[in-house]
């Protein structure tokens, strides 16, 4: 069937809408549950990626109870086909869909800037960077959220055309939203490729890598709903100039889509231990869990090290390190990150105790170059 031949879009957006919260709720379920059982400590196992991941969660809720009141009254449906007493009560919840809804596909950006602190650590720079693209983002997506409700004035005009008053052109609305979905398919772009370098230089296997890099790459097809918004705004404008409930609803399983896209992106790479733990190669969460850092703020300034990479550090072009005091002379930083994707085998820690097998983090390979000479006169 062709765009726009569909009677009734508002019917089709529920059952879109709902089976999607489905699958996303299974994932990140699934991803709370691994974080929560194998990276148990007496910190806690969650991150501030994980409950940024399960406030997005909250509004992908919302915006389905939503869509489903709206449908109920008529959206989606042409609007000379609506019964008169329900035309003010869907346009009302057209309004607020669609001021809602943007949040949808706006938040999880977050949850995916969050999860790549845990795997990359960045410096103070790059963070900055992330930190303010996703601010910006959302900058836009506030101002486009407000502009659907103050648009007309008074602001009730937008939903009950009875009532005296005056509305913006809808060309301004169309502005913002070429605009903010732009910028959106441009970040969903920069966050799915950046890592990817990054990632493929982290001192795990090589499938490990690819999986995780294709894991998180797969944002890069949220890009691609949002590329394909962009490409049918002029239809859906035009439309809404004659038509305004129809059209509506077929934009918010696209916006519900590229949401669900950055959650579960987000979500696949903290899934590690429980395929491992399904193939057999896990143990039990609670055995040494101890041993493990948890939370970005512990190896965010350099301090503290990775148990399973301390032999990484005990040679340097064949010179050994005779303490962590000297180690710390060389201005050496392992990395370490808590987020439990890899299997690194069993590896020594510090106090001569194994890691159960599956249970190391992440550990990335860093270059070093020290001199003979250098090692010498620290030691005299």
């Amino acid at each position: 069937m062709a765009l726009w031949e569909e009677e009734n879009y508002g019917a089709l957006a529920d059952r879109a809408c709902w089976a999607m919260f489905a699958v996303t709720t299974v994932i990140v379920s699934l991803r709370v549950f691994c974080r929560a059982y194998y990276v148990r400590s007496n910190v806690g196992g969650l991150g501030l990626d994980d409950y940024i991941t399960l406030a997005c969660l909250v509004v992908f809720l919302a915006t389905c109870i939503l869509v489903t009141i709206g449908s109920h009254y008529g959206l989606g449906k042409h609007f000379e086909t609506i019964p008169p007493e329900d035309v003010t009560t869907a346009l009302k919840y057209n309004v607020i869909i669609s001021a809602v809804l943007i949040w949808t596909f706006s938040l999880p950006k977050f949850a995916i800037i969050s999860t790549l602190q845990r795997i990359l650590t960045p410096g103070i720079k790059t963070t900055i960077v992330f930190w303010f693209l996703a601010l910006s983002s959302q900058a836009c997506i506030l101002a486009t959220s407000v502009w659907w409700f103050k648009q007309c004035d008074p602001v009730e005009r937008g939903w009950d055309l009875t009532l005296p008053g005056s509305c913006a052109p809808v060309s301004i609305l169309a502005n913002l939203g070429y605009f903010t979905s732009a910028y959106s398919a441009f970040l969903d772009v920069f966050f799915a490729l950046y890592p990817i370098p990054f990632i493929m230089r982290l001192n795990m296997p090589l499938k490990t890598r690819i999986a995780v890099a294709t894991a998180l790459g797969l944002s890069v097809l949220a890009c691609v709903v949002s590329i394909y918004k962009l490409a049918i705004f002029g239809q859906v404008f035009e439309i809404l100039a004659v038509d305004p409930t129809y059209p509506v609803p077929y934009l918010d399983i696209l916006g519900v889509a590229e949401g669900c896209i950055l959650m579960v992106c987000a979500s696949l790479p903290t899934l590690g231990p429980l395929y491992r733990a399904i193939r057999g190669q896990v143990t039990d969460g609670s055995r040494g869990t101890e041993q493990m850092m948890t939370g970005s703020g512990q190896y965010g300034n350099g301090q503290g090290a990775s148990h399973g990479g301390s032999r990484n550090w005990d040679k340097v072009r064949g010179h050994k390190l005779d303490s962590d005091v000297e180690a710390s002379s060389l201005h050496l930083r392992p990395s370490f990150d808590a987020i439990p994707l890899v299997s690194t085998g069993n590896t020594s820690s510090r106090g001569g105790g194994a890691e159960p097998d599956g249970m190391g983090g992440i550990h990335k390979t860093m270059e070093v170059s020290v001199s003979s000479e250098t090692l010498k006169e620290e030691r005299r």
